[in-house]
């Protein structure tokens, strides 16, 4: 009796020692696996922070100071224009709007993969959720109270100019558009503008508005994206630090291939 009670205590310790040592090896590859996807995101929210201070830092600046070049004009009846291509030029670029396109590859494989909780377990308190699906609220809201600017101003530039001033020209590099054959006297084009002055000043003030509007959500963005990151920083495998790459973000010449023009 002794002896059969011995061997099934063995027994018992070995099927507890076996079951151990699986849950150990399977708590292990979890931990390999959520790792694995927190390196991964971390490296897309890089990626998509370089694309949110490219427009931030970039494409704002240029938007904010051709429309003040607009209204001062539109504010002024009788403002002299000593240059007709450039007053064009500023109500062209007025008329850009930019969102950053981001990516959500890594985030979509972990939704897809139903590893979701492996993350929240060795990260609980990270908010993934928010940051990938915050931008379509955001953007949401200068969008819904965004005018006709832009076609009517589009509507008013020579067509001739379209080859220089379109917002995709960056993207074809040492490449232009034909140009066409439009009214070449760019003063009747300014003429034109003026004659409609008191309707294009209140569609340029909701675009400052729509404008203004952007800048906060891309700022918005900006911050809970870099919130993040540094959140994450034991997972980050880049070389590189936050603020140079942001640094590199926003002074390279080369057009993003994550920016979305609409």
């Amino acid at each position: 009796m002794k002896k059969l009670a011995a061997e099934l205590v063995t027994i018992v310790l070995g099927v507890l020692i076996a079951l151990g040592f699986d849950d150990w090896r399977q708590g292990r590859e979890e931990i390999k696996i959520a790792n694995e996807h927190l390196h991964d995101i971390t490296a897309e929210l890089r990626r998509n922070l370089c694309t949110v201070e490219r427009i931030r830092m970039r494409h704002m600046p240029r938007k904010f100071e051709s429309l003040q070049t607009v209204l001062d004009f539109l504010n002024d009846p009788h403002a002299r224009v000593e240059d007709p291509a450039a007053l064009l030029h500023a109500f062209a670029r007025s008329t850009s709007s930019a969102r950053p396109w981001l990516v959500d590859n890594q985030y979509q494989a972990m939704q897809n993969s139903g590893n979701v909780r492996l993350v929240s377990k060795l990260q609980p308190d990270l908010s993934l959720a928010a940051i990938y699906e915050s931008p379509d609220v955001l953007f949401s809201q200068d969008e819904r109270i965004r005018g006709s600017y832009p076609v009517v101003v589009n509507e008013l530039i020579p067509a001739q100019l379209q080859s220089e001033f379109s917002q995709l020209r960056g993207y074809a590099r040492d490449a232009n558009a034909p140009a066409m054959v439009d009214d070449a006297n760019l003063s009747e084009a300014v003429d034109a503008i003026r004659a409609r002055r008191v309707e294009l000043l209140a569609l340029a003030r909701n675009e400052a508005a729509v404008a203004t509007g952007r800048w906060y959500a891309l700022t918005r963005m900006s911050q809970d994206l870099n919130a993040t990151v540094t959140q994450l920083a034991r997972w980050d495998r880049s070389t590189t630090s936050l603020q140079e790459e942001m640094l590199e973000c926003t002074t390279s010449a080369t057009p993003s291939p994550l920016l979305q023009l609409k």
